[in-house]
């Protein structure tokens, strides 16, 4: 039945489905770049009109003749731009996930030549230009105009903002007579992989009002809305009763770029007076940030509250209030521990309990190596007949001794000594937290606090990292290779670094008992930051061999590589250069943490908690197997002790048959004189 009136209705049904193709294109689409489309199609609407769509529309193939030749080559331009214009704010990826352009040349006699091509792309205020060279030979199969994962330049912002434009423009150089093609229809494109993308209007839709018309509201009910560059949102509510007033907010992650200030409420009486500071609590887990206010002991009557945003900025956020009674709350300084240590250990691939100890190279071999090569030298000065003993075994021994027992220690130890241009780890920290101290300040570019923020222990592209640690543990791993304990983690006190730093900025306080919003990015970004670097270098400290020495060198230059985490709080974005990018992919995905929650207190006492949940997913195999610049400090031979005790044993050996043969002569001597006195007697 159901068969039977399928045909039936089948003339109806191709009609409409003919009806539903002419009228597709004429359907204004939303071709604007989100993170659930980032496809854009090359199609020609009609001659002169020709756009960036999100599906296929328009013209299968538009072509031409031209009459083009080497002494008078003929340039065609073409440009598309998205249409409807962009109306989501959205993040611009790293990278041009990929470019085809479907462009062919065919002679008059019909063969097909790859023309020149200058491409231009155009993505808010940023301009990205890629370059074809033509082809020199006919092809027997013209291939696409193809870009796969290209760099974006990304110089003038990571954020498209609405109405910024997208576009596209490529210039094609012929310089032979024949028929030229564009083909569409799905077969030209570029895909791009939006990592985030905000309706604003959708997200703005329930602000509240302004600083003039807050809106009625209980304190206690849940409320959502979003700062939308400057805009006053405003709520009107009584306070009743209470010891404790406290207003909760969370904010949704945004990008670096766009992320709110987060100033405090301005919580304002009947009578237009604006409430005392508050405690403030900070709570940013990686997913959201929650910030809580705490004021205490209020008086009782109407109230305004108003959030404040800033130009070029958009957040959501949700917020709820509580009344409640003095205890242990969420901003009591109780409730922080009183010292934020960095987690040594969690980022180790072998068992502790079977670390060796190291120790660095002594001057106590070195003195008895001197001590003997005197004793050997007074040895030698002696006149000896034995000559195969002296120049065979004494000579031999000397030399091994001088080499092994003297210059080894010795070119050991200067390499133990820290070179001109190495920093120390409590260096490394410091550089570190003055980086993300300055790159947190207000007016830096977006761009750059995203580049500084996610450089793997603050070293940018092309930079070196030239670095002396000292080891005193080493891990034997069940592939044969070592990996080494740092001691300074063990005691590390991430909160005692990060609060240095800040009363080193030399912060003001813009009003009592308040943080300046300076100090509270940067506090977040240091400690999300500071753990992360310290993470994958306790992970990366892994060398082929057990060291010779308890001093180790770093020596890497640091190249660009794909970020892991949140597109707010970018990680691991730098490299060493001899670790490939497969390598650190894999690495940065199994080494993540599950979770990392930093927690400000700016209560009576200034207090940082750091929360974290180490990956379940991270082992041996996950570590690079490629050296990438770490090494021991050695010596002058691979095995110099050996061959400081193999002279020793030679020269000893030496001297013992030559003591010998001495005593041998000297009691052979006596014995004929004794036989001559007789006779003479």
């Amino acid at each position: 039945m159901m068969h039977g009136s399928v045909l039936k209705h089948r003339p109806f049904l191709l009609l409409v489905s003919l009806f539903l193709l002419m009228i597709h294109p004429a359907v204004p689409a939303s071709a604007d770049l989100t993170e659930e489309n980032g496809d854009l199609f090359l199609s020609c609407r009609a001659d002169n009109d020709c756009v960036l769509t999100p599906t296929p529309i328009g013209e299968e193939q538009v072509s031409g003749q031209t009459f083009a030749n080497l002494v008078q080559p003929e340039t065609l331009t073409f440009e598309f731009e998205m249409d409807p214009s962009q109306y989501h704010i959205a993040l611009l990826p790293e990278n041009l996930r990929e470019f085809q352009l479907d462009f062919k040349h065919q002679t008059e006699s019909g063969s097909l030549f790859r023309p020149a091509l200058e491409v231009r792309l155009i993505l808010g205020q940023n301009v990205n230009e890629w370059s074809f060279d033509a082809s020199t030979l006919p092809e027997p199969a013209s291939e696409n105009y193809a870009l796969y994962y290209e760099s974006l330049n990304l110089d003038e912002g990571r954020v498209l903002w609405e109405g910024d434009p997208v576009r596209l423009l490529f210039s094609v150089t012929l310089d032979r007579p024949g028929t030229w093609s564009l083909n569409m229809r799905g077969a030209s494109f570029l895909k791009i992989d939006i990592p985030w993308s905000i309706d604003a209007a959708l997200a703005d839709m329930d602000e509240p009002s302004s600083t003039t018309q807050p809106v009625e509201t209980v304190f206690e009910d849940i409320h959502r809305g979003a700062l939308v560059g400057e805009d006053h949102d405003c709520w009107a509510f009584e306070v009743e009763t209470h010891e404790v007033l406290r207003l909760m907010v969370e904010w949704e992650l945004v990008p670096i770029e766009i992320e709110q200030p987060h100033s405090v409420p301005d919580l304002i009486t009947a009578a237009g007076r604006l409430s005392p500071a508050p405690d403030v609590v900070v709570d940013d887990d990686g997913e959201s940030l929650k910030i809580t206010y705490r004021w205490r002991a209020l008086p009782t009557g109407d109230y305004t509250l108003c959030m404040h945003g800033s130009p070029q900025k958009i957040q959501s956020y949700s917020w709820t209030g509580v009344f409640g009674y003095e205890g242990l709350g969420p901003t009591d300084p109780s409730g922080f521990s009183s010292a934020s240590y960095y987690p040594q250990g969690a980022a180790l691939a072998g068992d502790v309990d079977r670390a060796e100890a190291l120790n660095s190279h002594g001057a106590g071999l070195l003195l008895v190596s001197t001590v003997m090569l005197i004793l050997f030298l007074v040895v030698a000065m002696r006149p000896t007949t034995a000559y195969g003993v002296r120049f065979g075994l004494f000579v031999p021994g000397v030399l091994m001794l001088l080499v092994g027992g003297i210059l080894h220690p010795l070119w050991a130890m200067a390499d133990e000594v820290q070179h001109q241009d190495e920093i120390t780890l409590e260096t490394l920290i410091e550089m570190r937290l003055q980086q993300l101290w300055d790159v947190s300040a207000e007016g830096v570019p977006e761009q750059t606090l995203y580049t500084h923020t996610g450089a793997t222990w603050g070293m940018l592209e092309g930079e070196r990292l030239k670095m002396k640690l000292d080891i005193e543990e080493a891990i034997p791993l069940d592939d044969g290779r070592w990996q080494l304990l740092v001691p300074e983690l063990e005691s590390l006190r991430l909160d005692q670094a990060i609060f240095g730093q800040v009363a080193k900025g030399e912060t003001q306080q813009s009003q009592e008992g308040m943080l300046e919003s300076q100090t509270v990015r940067f506090i977040l970004l240091a400690g999300r930051s500071l753990l992360l670097d310290l993470l994958i270098l306790e992970a990366m400290l892994v060398v082929e061999d057990k060291p010779e020495s308890s001093v180790i060198h770093i020596d890497t230059e640091m190249l660009a590589a794909p970020a892991t985490g949140s597109f707010a709080a970018p990680a691991w974005s730098t490299r060493p250069a001899s670790v490939s990018t497969d390598d650190w992919v894999r690495l940065q995905g199994s080494l993540f943490p599950e979770r990392i929650s930093i927690s400000l207190c700016d209560c009576d006492l200034d207090l940082l908690d750091v929360m974290f949940l180490p990956s379940d997913g991270f082992d041996l195999g996950d570590i690079p197997p490629s050296s990438w610049g770490v090494k021991s400090a050695s010596g002058l031979l691979p095995y110099g002790g050996a061959l400081m005790l193999g002279g020793l044993a030679l020269g000893l050996a030496a001297t013992w048959m030559e003591v010998q043969r001495k005593s041998k002569a000297e009691q052979l001597a006596l014995e004929f004189a004794t036989q001559n006195t007789n006779q003479w007697n």
